[in-house]
């Protein structure tokens, strides 16, 4: 009895709530499936409204929409089988739910069972959870098939499923975020599941941006050893095939785990996709940055040219009296390596005037202090604002996730953008991107000296960030061990050999800043713990490390 099947993933891109684009889409791509003779064509996890959905699912209009076009993918063809993901409402309540389509009929329908509810996930609020495992037959094949979360802690095959008939092919519809570890982990989990089981794996992944998520696609196959028999590109839409031979010995493709480099690679890649998808499904095409001649400047700047294209990106220099000459050459310079467009705006003349009017209208003569720092980095941020309106372009903030967190930044100022593409990239990990960035290329395209100078906002005299800052290899640590891992401060202290209250005094920073993260823009996340979604901290609160 032959048991051979072909089988294939789609790896798509899709456009959250656009049905009609994710349609054709998916049309697209059961055409090619049935044009190199695939048996079944595996779509990921709500392929055709895109994930997350959100409060779209709220909505009965868009409901009826998804129902249409479900109903058009019913019909579209006989000579193929596949499963494509959708939210339905079925008796008044909401399933995320896997269609199968054997040979053009809808045939099941399965509810996906477990509806994670924690980070970046909020899937209880929308769904009902399904109850029934399913498992159907195609080719002589037995399968059974799960939706994302349906295989995380302590998976295993339905008991009433097993006693019937054991499977021997495990499908998984994914709308898996990226972040550095997690194909890693994707891996090891479905590993023990595939030699626990004895069973063959089919991995089915989104790929693309959406908000601050970025999916990886990074689907595969594997067989009943656990081990790699293929894999999907990493954050490319395609369709990966592969026959699934029962039972035999796989000539394997080599998996190894990620080094830094590699790590590099994806993160810088998550960025440019994730910046792409984000300026393009919002409906811009051009965005505008602030070119300090610092490295988050200069980082971000490579990464729109990358994602977007020399011709859509508008850099604007806007030098005070505190800027060095240095910082301006090096903001032509970088231009001139990437090839996009740099204005130079001086804004000493407007800092002045705001300066006299302020000193005589309002608070009289004080100080300088920071205020007046802070001044200047809303000056630039009207222009830059006034810039992005008048010209139709996106602005790009610069910050990173070791300022953002601390608020080390000016609300309605630097913090000003339509997104913030290292929002969740600590100040170490620019560094290394940007030298990555630079390894890439013949020559350094973000100049060296960009890279190897003190960091400094440049808003007072001979200011350099170490004057407000920790060392940011201890500052970064402290993050990654405060919102990542959860560690309590005495821990973090004796880990770091640093003092108790320089972590108390992060720590407390950290949450005291909590206000201006909640207004300033959504950025992409690439650790297992991001800002936004993944971390809600009250605004209004009484408690304090101590």
């Amino acid at each position: 009895m032959n048991r051979n099947i072909k089988v294939a993933v789609a790896q798509m891109n899709s456009h959250v709530g656009s049905i009609d684009y994710n349609l054709r889409k998916i049309i697209k791509f059961i055409n090619l499936g049935k044009n190199k003779k695939v048996d079944l064509l595996c779509f990921p996890e709500l392929a055709l409204v895109g994930y997350p959905p959100e409060d779209l699912l709220l909505s009965k209009n868009f409901l009826k929409m998804v129902e249409l076009a479900v109903k058009k993918i019913q019909k579209k063809d006989k000579n193929i089988s596949y499963i494509v993901g959708y939210p339905k409402l079925i008796e008044g309540k909401l399933y995320n739910v896997a269609g199968v389509f054997i040979h053009g009929e809808l045939k099941y329908e399965y509810k996906k069972i477990r509806l994670p509810n924690y980070g970046v996930f909020d899937e209880q609020r929308y769904f009902k959870s399904g109850i029934e495992p399913l498992m159907f037959k195609l080719k002589n094949r037995s399968i059974y098939l799960t939706i994302c979360e349906d295989i995380w802690d302590d998976f295993m095959i339905s008991p009433d499923i097993s006693k019937k008939d054991s499977p021997d092919l495990l499908i998984n519809l994914s709308a898996s975020p990226f972040n550095i570890t997690k194909q890693n982990d994707r891996l090891k989990l479905l590993g023990n599941i595939a030699r626990k089981n004895n069973i063959e794996v089919v991995y089915s992944n989104l790929v693309g941006g959406q908000d601050e998520l970025v999916f990886d696609g990074n689907s595969f196959f594997l067989d009943s050893e656990g081990k790699m028999i293929s894999k999907a590109g990493e954050f490319n839409e395609e369709l990966k095939v592969q026959t699934l031979n029962y039972k035999t010995k796989y000539k394997k493709t080599i998996f190894k785990r990620k080094n830094k480099k590699d790590n590099l690679s994806s993160v810088f890649s998550a960025l440019s996709i994730g910046l792409k998808d984000y300026v393009i499904k919002n409906g811009f095409k051009k965005v505008v940055i602030g070119i300090s001649g610092g490295i988050d400047s200069a980082l971000v700047s490579a990464i729109a040219v990358k994602s977007l294209g020399p011709k859509n990106v508008l850099g604007i220099a806007m030098p005070s009296k505190f800027n060095s000459e240095i910082s301006l050459k090096l903001a032509q310079q970088l231009s001139a390596n990437l090839s996009f467009r740099l204005k130079v705006s001086s804004i000493q003349e407007i800092f002045q005037k705001n300066l006299e009017l302020l000193s005589k209208n309002i608070y009289g003569n004080t100080p300088f202090d920071v205020t007046e720092e802070n001044l200047q980095a809303r000056i630039r941020a009207n222009i830059l604002m006034a810039t992005s309106n008048k010209m139709g372009s996106l602005l790009l903030s610069t910050g990173n996730k070791s300022e953002i967190s601390i608020g080390y930044s000016t609300l309605y100022g630097d913090s000003a953008g339509g997104i913030a593409i290292l929002k969740d990239i600590p100040k170490i990990l620019v560094y290394d991107l940007a030298k990555f960035y630079n390894s890439q290329n013949i020559f350094n395209l973000i100049p060296k000296k960009i890279i190897s100078r003190d960091p400094s906002a440049e808003l007072r005299a001979n200011q350099k960030d170490s004057d407000s800052l920790p060392p940011y290899m201890i500052l970064d640590k402290i993050l990654e061990y405060y919102i990542e891992s959860g560690k309590e401060v005495g821990e973090i202290s004796k880990l770091l050999k640093v003092k108790k209250s320089l972590v108390i005094k992060i720590i407390n920073k950290i949450n005291n800043s909590e206000f201006k993260r909640k207004q300033g823009p959504p950025g992409i996340k690439i650790t297992s713990k991001a800002f936004g979604r993944d971390r809600r901290y009250p605004i209004t609160n009484g408690f304090k490390e101590a």
